[in-house]
């Protein structure tokens, strides 16, 4: 049971199924990725609850709409009145006017609905919408109706377009309540859903009403890199010094036979310098060097010309047929891992736990050889034995959510081929028409003829829009392009681009980090939850249950009565389980 005073009941209602059903995927799979310590007071359940399992939380959320109405009116006076000293309270149900007493006098008056189609910031920030710019307003896919919540003596930190409240903000007593106008359906993907850039409403507001300190087992906002279809470049790998620079430390998808000396040489001190990880992508793909369009900014002499000046162009990948999708034969597949082993042994790399394959297309049979060299962390939101043009409707944590284009936002689940396995990776190809929304330089440099000249405005506000979803999602910002595109551009425009992006993040407070750290923080996050949370005179007592192999972070949110802020811990390895207390944490409001 997750409990303690520094937990969240969630409050929902089994004989209500469609409800219950949407927030499942809305609500509860938000907060299994938030790392919050939660469980359910079902009102569906015939069973008693003594008051203090009820009422000894930080805070109360009701999931669904109609989750109020079947509260027993003695669950409902326990939680008004502890809303009332000090818990918080964020509400999804719009039906508040079916309250029943005890909690009812919560909530602010309702006059009607209206249809909603989009949400807007006023120029003045609340915490609950830091990351949004003032006057910023965010049009939904489809559209809602919401609640007409009467805005007198509350805080309004958001409007629909048409002037009606999105967002709410009541003190009841000592308590914070927050209320959605729109209810639940906001994270419904007929509407928008998550990783689409409002999930921080639902995270910071949960911090926010919640009594402090709250835990959260969650990402902090790490930012990295990912730059696939490697060769170095004209550059040899110099465009990688701008992003260590700003700490970021990107994995480098490499085509093994299209480097040169120079390249290895090069690549093999970013290595011992730590200044990137490198994953095998594929042996070559030079399809583009056959198109007259293609033109880099400048040679490097040692360079291997394998497709003799693109007359003799050819896609190589490592395990899988990429015309048929089946396996590469045995014999074949076995030949070129001993190829990949050599190529890094003979440079001493280290090949990065992250698999990041070319097309994200990962072979059946290569799966047991995968995991004899520990490569086990794939990044590119698919599974294995399919062709990037032809992924399965697979369902992975934390949301699901499959994108009219067919792709995934974010991904942390293990492979549905073989347990070993957790993808972890979030990519904006969900955001538009086709996946290379995800490149940030893509459309914005000469390559292939893309653009006439090097649109480095479009491209930084791309990679920071990227970024800010990322972040927004509780997940972690990657800057990610294809390097043939870096190989079109001059090596200042690269920095420059690159510079403005990480300006664009500077109010987010982002953690540069390598890439593969990153995967490996968020498997210990999946293979963990946060169990108990309850704070006393000597700190803040934590228990967290599962498998972590190593060092992970345990985030505990304060706050001023103006800003949320973040104090995160490392704690250790968990083997099953682990009690731990965090001394000195601020308390509030409480």
């Amino acid at each position: 049971m997750a409990t303690g005073n520094r937990s969240v009941l969630v409050i929902l209602d089994s004989r209500r199924v469609a409800e219950r059903r949407g927030a499942d995927l809305t609500v509860c799979a938000a907060l299994d990725h938030f790392g919050v310590a939660w469980e359910v007071l079902d009102s569906g359940d015939y069973w008693s609850i003594a008051r203090p399992h009820v009422s000894d939380r930080a805070a109360f959320l009701l999931a669904h709409d109609g989750a109020g109405a079947g509260l027993r009116p003695e669950q409902a006076a326990w939680i008004g009145e502890a809303v009332r000293a000090g818990a918080g309270l964020l509400s999804f149900d719009r039906d508040t006017g079916n309250w029943p007493d005890g909690i009812r006098e919560l909530a602010p008056a309702a006059s009607g609905s209206c249809t909603l189609r989009d949400i807007g910031f006023p120029e003045h920030r609340h915490p609950v919408t830091a990351g949004h710019a003032p006057g910023e307003t965010v049009t939904l896919p489809g559209e809602t109706t919401a609640v007409c919540f009467d805005p007198d003596g509350a805080t309004v930190p958001a409007r629909a377009g048409n002037g009606v409240p999105a967002l709410v903000i009541l003190q009841r007593g000592k308590g914070r309540c927050l209320f959605f106008a729109v209810g639940n359906t906001l994270y419904d993907d007929m509407v928008l859903g998550h990783t689409r850039g409002l999930d921080g409403l639902f995270w910071r507001g949960l911090a926010w009403v919640a009594v402090k300190p709250f835990p959260m087992r969650c990402i902090p906002p790490y930012v990295s890199a990912r730059m696939d279809d490697c060769n170095g470049t004209y550059s040899s790998f110099r465009y990688v010094r701008c992003m260590n620079r700003h700490g970021v430390r990107p994995n480098l998808g490499l085509f093994l036979d299209e480097l040169g000396p120079t390249d290895w040489d090069a690549a093999a001190r970013l290595h011992r310098q730590g200044g990137a990880d490198f994953s095998m992508h594929a042996f070559r793909d030079d399809l583009y060097k056959a198109s007259p369009k293609w033109q880099p900014f400048q040679p490097l002499a040692d360079k291997p010309d394998l497709s003799r000046g693109g007359t003799h162009v050819r896609f190589e990948g490592l395990g899988v047929d990429h015309a048929s999708g089946r396996d590469l034969d045995d014999a074949t597949v076995r030949a070129n891992f001993a190829r990949v082993d050599a190529a890094f042994a003979r440079a001493g790399i280290r090949h990065s736990r992250v698999l990041n394959a070319h097309f994200g297309e990962i072979g059946l049979s290569s799966l047991p050889l995968f995991l004899e060299r520990g490569w086990d962390l794939p990044c590119n939101n698919s599974v294995a034995g399919q062709l990037y043009g032809s992924q399965p409707v697979w369902r992975p944590r934390p949301y699901g959510l499959r994108a009219v284009n067919g792709r995934y936002g974010l991904v942390i689940d293990r492979l549905p081929q073989h347990p070993a396995f957790l993808s972890v990776g979030f990519s904006a190809s969900h955001l538009g028409r086709t996946h290379m929304t995800s490149d940030v330089l893509s459309g914005h440099t000469p390559f292939l003829g893309e653009a006439a000249e090097v649109r480095m405005g479009d491209a930084i506000r791309r990679g920071v829009a990227n970024v800010r979803v990322g972040l927004d999602s509780l997940a972690f910002g990657v800057i990610m392009t294809h390097e043939q595109r870096i190989h079109a551009i001059a090596l200042p425009q690269w920095e420059t681009i690159f510079d403005g992006i990480m300006a664009g993040l500077a109010d987010l407070d982002p953690l540069p980090e390598s890439r593969e750290q990153i995967s490996l923080v968020c498997r210990r996050l999946f293979g963990t939850r946060l169990s108990f949370a309850h704070a006393g005179p000597d700190g803040l007592l934590c228990e967290i249950t599962g498998v972590a192999d190593g060092p992970s972070p345990l985030t505990v949110w304060t706050d001023d009565g103006a800003t949320l802020s973040a104090r995160r811990t490392e704690i250790p390895a968990v083997n099953s389980f682990l009690r731990l207390t965090v001394p000195d944490s601020p308390a509030r409001h409480a």
